[in-house]
């Protein structure tokens, strides 16, 4: 090739080149590629034209073409540093490991600019090594300290290694940098989600929102935030936005099954987890919603059969295990469900999660002579059922201590043999005298015990009321009619079963059941701080109250186990309540839901841990008349 060919072919790379980069500019991204496409790397001899072919290729996403012109430039010059970085964007497009070896070369080879270290760090995190990935975040942020994207790859790592509040404060400057940062307002959001400040969360994805009104991931977790507050058609509005924005989106189906489920539709939710296997058949949180769906629907052999197959995805799943567990121990099967009821969420909540004490945990060891402590987890009327177990230690021969809330300590005392009871514990006491020679939470003591169901310890009444209370509240009841203490709602915790709950209407119907014997009053056993507005008593005539000192006090259940003492019949729904009544071996009625909880068992009236209960089901999901008609010919049958 002459001289004038020569200067000619340059003179066409170089016209071919300022196309490529104006239309780039304009957004003609596939005019740009069409350009520089044609020209032949070997008749391009200078390694910076060579390179700025790659970078057109790069920005166009054809990034083997951008590969190959970025090998072109470093045959011509091995140290030409922008090479090596923009190689490595490619290989790290491609997904290929060798793209850390490029940003490593161009490094040691003195270029030092905040996308190389910023690039390296996604790397780093994608491949796990996060410490080394906060490391390469921080070199970026040093030299330009304004750079939100790494500031926000920053906070991601900070999150992973279990810093959410540094994430937080990296995520601000982000934001403070580029308000309009959406991803980042979202990642902010979920951060403070996973921390429980849920209307900070809401607040963020707001925001977002207003930078994006179509983002499906804002909307999606703005809906799962809604959700866990109990805004059920907030929700369901915010999973349709993000449905309409995305419906290949298998989260936000997940999500709008989550909602379907807690508000008692479960064939609605079956379709919604259905949806979202579709889109992605190795889903397990899917599998695992799909599960309780059919829970719902008493197809419980699919629902452990979805459960196993979560499990295959995710063996060390505890949200699997424990949705099984509870399948288990519904169905009575105690062997296998007290194993996997070790993986209960809640358990990352109690004070021996919190304490990590340096004790061992208790398996059935032998225990005379020896001191164990055991740890309070649940709700009260989990301690409640539980507490029995600790009475089997002391039958063993231990010395125990109960750890767990001071509202529960008055109502404990009655026990006997009486337990030692606390509700503090710091490290250093067991420095000070404090030792014990075992640990175990409460509701592992089953499984420890190995109990099965006929060998449930049932030594009713294991609680007692004080005897000045009982004839306190005796006195202020009265003795005419027969007296029946009803309980319609439980637990105002966002994440209770709101299904438990019964309409208070309808217990109205019990009134009548008395007009062929001694007339029937109804006295409610809610502690008026618990109940919510819309349970305006003062408008029900034919509803009892004990008063505004009733359980006003800082000890919980003290005044209502005395009352019940005083009672003919106590009926309730699935709540601590219920739980108190059969502990104090007080006849009582517990409504309860076509599929409820597991302690519950199936299909029988009877309850093999309380044997003064009787248990009335629905025949129908959500329809609480029937039972409710059954509840009232009993009553007919005991007033008369």
């Amino acid at each position: 090739m002459n001289y004038d060919q020569g200067q000619r072919v340059e003179d066409g790379v170089d016209a071919a080149i300022e196309r490529s980069i104006a239309q780039l500019r304009s957004g003609r991204t596939e005019d740009a590629l069409l350009g520089v496409r044609p020209l032949d790397s070997q008749q391009v001899g200078s390694p910076e034209k060579s390179t700025l072919i790659g970078l057109i290729c790069l920005s166009a996403a054809d990034y083997e073409t951008a590969l190959n012109w970025f090998n072109r430039s470093l045959s011509l010059d091995p140290a030409n540093t922008q090479a090596w970085l923009h190689r490595g964007a490619a290989l790290q497009q491609l997904g290929r490991a060798e793209a850390l070896a490029c940003y490593d070369e161009a490094h040691r080879l003195g270029l030092a600019e905040p996308a190389l270290f910023y690039n390296r760090g996604n790397l780093l995190r994608a491949a796990g090594r996060l410490d080394e990935a906060i490391v390469s975040y921080d070199a970026a942020l040093r030299l330009n300290p304004a750079y939100p994207e790494a500031l926000r790859a920053g906070a991601l790592v900070l999150r992973d290694l279990g810093y959410p509040q540094g994430a937080i404060e990296f995520l601000d400057e982000a934001v403070r940098l580029s308000p309009s940062f959406t991803e980042a307002l979202i990642d902010r959001g979920d951060i403070l989600q996973g921390l429980d400040r849920l209307d900070e969360a809401i607040a963020c994805y707001d925001r977002a929102l207003n930078n994006d009104p179509d983002n499906a991931a804002a909307w999606n977790n703005l809906g799962a935030a809604l959700l866990t507050l109990g805004r059920y058609g907030e929700a369901d509005k915010a999973f349709d936005a993000a449905l309409r924005a995305d419906p290949h989106s298998p989260q936000a189906w997940n999500n709008r099954g989550n909602l379907m489920l807690a508000t008692q539709r479960p064939e609605a939710a079956l379709s919604d987890y259905e949806r979202a296997l579709a889109l992605r058949a190795d889903y397990s949180e899917a599998l695992i919603g799909r599960a309780g769906a059919q829970k719902q629907l008493g197809r419980l052999g699919e629902a452990l059969a979805g459960l196993d197959n979560a499990l295959a995805l995710q063996p060390d799943s505890d949200h699997a295990k424990n949705n099984k567990a509870v399948l288990l121990l519904l169905r009575g099967e105690f062997a296998r469900g007290w194993d996997f009821y070790e993986s209960r969420w809640i358990i990352s909540r109690t004070p021996k999660h919190a304490l990590k004490l340096a004790v061992p945990e208790w398996e059935g060891q032998k225990l005379a002579g020896k001191s164990i402590i055991v740890f309070d987890e649940q709700g009260f009327g989990d301690t409640i059922q539980f507490v029995r177990f600790c009475l089997v230690l002391t039958e063993l021969g231990a010395n125990v201590t109960f750890f767990c809330r001071r509202r529960l300590h008055r109502l404990f005392k009655s026990l006997a043999p009486p337990l030692r009871l606390i509700d503090r514990l710091e490290p250093g006491d067991l420095g000070r005298g404090e030792r014990f020679d075992f640990q175990i939470a409460l509701c592992s003591l089953p499984r420890a015990l190995k109990t099965r169901l006929h060998s449930i310890p049932t030594p009713i009444p294991y609680l007692f009321a004080e005897p000045a209370l009982v004839q306190k509240w005796a006195s202020r009841l009265g003795s005419h009619g027969l007296k029946v203490g009803i309980c319609w709602r439980g637990s105002a915790n966002l994440k209770a079963d709101r299904g438990r709950a019964v309409p208070l209407a309808l217990f109205e119907r019990l009134i009548g059941a008395g007009r062929t014997g001694e007339g029937v009053r109804l006295i409610s056993l809610q502690r008026p701080a618990d109940l919510p507005p819309q349970d305006d008593l003062a408008a029900l005539p034919w509803l009892e109250q004990m008063g505004a000192d009733f359980d006003a006090g800082p000890d919980s259940f003290i005044d209502t186990a005395a009352l019940m003492q005083s009672l003919d019949l106590i009926v309730s729904c699935d709540t601590s309540t219920a739980h108190l009544a059969g502990a104090l071996g007080r006849p009582v009625t517990v409504l309860l839901q076509r599929i409820p909880d597991w302690r519950w068992l199936l299909d029988r009236e009877d309850c093999p841990w309380y044997p003064s209960m009787r248990l009335v089901r629905q025949s129908r999901l959500g329809d609480w008349s029937e039972p409710m008609s059954r509840v009232a010919e009993a009553l007919r049958n005991l007033a008369s």
